[in-house]
Order: C-alpha cells, then sequence, then structure tokens
C-alpha cells in the first residue's frame, strides 16, 4: 500500500485538479474503495489536504 500511496500522491500533485479523486484513482488502475483506502491514509499522514476549490476534493500539501 506505501508505494501505492506514493504513486497517488505523485497523480495528485500533477492532475492539478482536474480529475476528480475517485477517477484519478480509476486511472491508475485502483478500485474506489482502494481509492478511499489511499486518500484516508494521506490524510492520516497529513501529506494531503481537503480543498474546496477544484474538482478533486483533495490537494497535497506544501
Amino acid at each position: 500500500m506505501e508505494e501505492d500511496k506514493k504513486k497517488y500522491l505523485e497523480a495528485l500533485r500533477k492532475n492539478n485538479g482536474k480529475l476528480d479523486e475517485r477517477a484519478l484513482g480509476e486511472s491508475l488502475g485502483f478500485t474506489k474503495e482502494y481509492t478511499d483506502e489511499l486518500i484516508e491514509g494521506l490524510l492520516s499522514e497529513e501529506k494531503i489536504e481537503y480543498s474546496s476549490d477544484q474538482n478533486s476534493s483533495y490537494k497535497v500539501k506544501k
């Protein structure tokens, strides 16, 4: 799962709000449920944060 979190985090960084978080996960071959698990993990590690100003609900913390 750690490698997938890194992969998702990098994709989220490059995505720049174009795709929503689940579509982004699906583009990487992840299920919606697995994408939600990755998001939960990244939130708990404080690597991403909620953002309401884009298509995606999350953005990478700086």
